[in-house]
């Protein structure tokens, strides 16, 4: 499983680039997506602040 590096662009927090792994089952059409970044990074902090102000408006939790 390799990761990809990723462009988000949350409203709240501006774009994010992450590395995003997908676990998958191949007996079903389950998937994980794991979305991480460097350590003590810029963009950790805006992935962790993602948690804090949520979703955006209009989006399914």
């Amino acid at each position: 499983m390799a990761g990809l590096d990723r462009g988000l662009d949350h409203p709240s927090v501006g774009p994010v680039t992450v590395d995003c792994d997908v676990l998958t089952d191949g007996d079903t059409e389950l998937k994980i997506v794991i979305m991480t970044a460097a350590p003590g990074s810029e963009e950790e902090t805006k992935l962790q602040l993602t948690t804090v102000v949520g979703p955006p408006a209009g989006t399914r939790n």
